[in-house]
């Protein structure tokens, strides 16, 4: 237990001074009554309660006295609480095949919907961080409990380039409480190349690895994406590799990947920069990532969905000591001691002290 104001605790020294006078006090009555009174006489004439009728009221105005002044300095205790540990990333992608209109108005404002109501049905004491994600991915904003920071950054997220969901995962996963510090697979990375940490410079990260993978509270990355992955950081790789690469990586660091695919079976054409694209809608990859870490792939992601995977994700209790000041506790506590000692020198003395 810790103390606010630890100056106060001094005022514990008046206890013993004050049970000092009261002893002093009544030595002094009773030498008063002997020298006007025999004693003899006195046991006859005067009442004497038995002393447990006397002491046990004092004692508990003096215990209660105690609790409020050390209320006064202001104590703080660490309690084991249950605390919502739940972690849960959003991966957007905002490649261009997310301009696709086979959702109104695009696949890209149907993600960011999705994330918004993600967001609105997810518990508040629940952390979410998010992630945008093409050619590479950012972190945009870190775990927290902050709703209106999360909706304003998906507010402003714009159409990038190409795809690369691997990026996004082992990004997503870094950015979970206490995974900054694993290492993306070296198979991801390209031979004789170096590349950038997105979580590098990022304030407010999650708190460094100090415990094994498999150790860590399960946390979450959903993923919001047509599917289609063209773009890797290691080119020498096949597509389904770096996805199964990244699945792993996930999975070894006890977190679950969940997919809301984005788009319409058989794929969309889209007019980008004045030319025709043929835009295709990939589910089967998210479908095999979500599978590999026993995660789930919804779609398509109703409200109905949305609040079975937010029920499913947004909830991981665990006892966790909390800094609590509890003066209010004991001065509650303090009231109730006052009032026993009232009750107890009412009905054994008819008078309240």
């Amino acid at each position: 237990m810790s103390f606010t104001w630890p100056v106060f605790l001094w005022l514990l020294l008046l206890l013993p001074l004050l049970l000092g006078f009261l002893v002093w006090a009544k030595r002094r009555r009773e030498r008063t009554a002997e020298a006007f009174a025999d004693e003899r006489l006195r046991r006859v004439v005067v009442h004497q309660p038995p002393k447990a009728h006397v002491r046990w009221p004092l004692a508990l105005q003096l215990l209660a006295l105690f609790l409020l002044l050390l209320a006064a300095a202001r104590p703080v205790a660490s309690p084991p609480l249950p605390t919502n540990k739940a972690a849960v990333v959003l991966a957007v992608d905002t490649s261009r095949s997310m301009l696709a209109a086979d959702l109104n108005p695009s696949r890209l404002e149907a993600a960011k919907a999705t994330a918004r109501k993600f967001i609105e049905l997810a518990p508040p004491t629940t952390q979410i961080g998010l992630v945008s994600f093409s050619d590479s991915a950012s972190a945009l904003v870190m775990p927290t409990t902050d709703r209106q920071k999360l909706l304003e950054a998906i507010e402003r997220l714009k159409p990038a380039q190409n795809t690369s969901i691997e990026n996004a995962i082992i990004t997503g996963v870094r950015m979970l409480p206490g995974r900054k510090n694993l290492k993306p697979p070296a198979e991801l990375q390209p031979p004789g190349l170096q590349q950038p940490d997105p979580l590098q410079g990022v304030p407010d990260l999650p708190t460094p690895q100090t415990q094994p993978p498999q150790d860590l509270l399960p946390g979450s990355v959903v993923i919001l994406s047509d599917g289609a992955s063209n773009v890797s950081t290691n080119p020498g790789l096949p597509t389904r590799n770096s996805l199964e690469i990244a699945a792993r990586f996930a999975n070894n660091a006890n977190v679950r990947l969940y997919t809301f695919p984005m788009g319409q079976p058989g794929g969309a054409v889209a007019q980008i920069e004045g030319r025709n694209y043929y835009i295709p809608f990939e589910s089967r990859n998210l479908e095999q990532l979500a599978q590999a870490t026993g995660g789930k792939n919804t779609y398509p992601p109703t409200e109905e969905a949305l609040r079975a995977i937010v029920q499913e994700l947004g909830v991981v209790i665990r006892w966790e000591g909390t800094k609590t000041e509890i003066s209010s506790l004991l001065s509650a506590l303090a009231a109730v001691l006052m009032i026993m000692a009232a009750g107890l020198s009412l009905r054994w003395q008819r008078r309240v002290p």
